[in-house]
């Protein structure tokens, strides 16, 4: 068991994950904290860079040739944080599958080298 985490630890899995966990989970919490109001949290996190983050992971699963299950890290990451921090947001949700959709979209737009 040891010898698989420590092979995971030091796969570009782990990157990504933490990656994701930091920027789905954590940069949200981090401006709630500074009381900025739903609409900026809505427009500058969850519309902006979060779309941002959706297309650099498109784009990254199709350069580095990862297997199809990775589109749902950073949805699955954003729908972690939704489930336990915004439980009774539609629009949350709704982000939630806009992601994988412009991870997609990234993904068949990404030339192959």
């Amino acid at each position: 068991m040891k010898i698989k985490i420590l092979k995971f630890w030091h796969s570009a899995y782990c990157k990504i994950v933490l990656l994701a966990l930091l920027i789905a989970v954590t940069l949200p919490l981090i401006a709630s904290s500074f009381h900025l109001g739903k609409s900026w949290r809505i427009g500058l996190i969850f519309i902006i860079i979060n779309i941002i983050v959706s297309i650099v992971m498109g784009r990254w699963i199709k350069k580095s040739h990862q297997p199809k299950w990775t589109f749902g890290i950073f949805p699955g990451a954003f729908l972690f944080l939704v489930l336990i921090h915004y439980t009774l947001s539609i629009y949350a949700y709704l982000f939630f599958f806009l992601y994988i959709l412009v991870e997609y979209l990234a993904f068949l737009l990404t030339k192959k080298y």
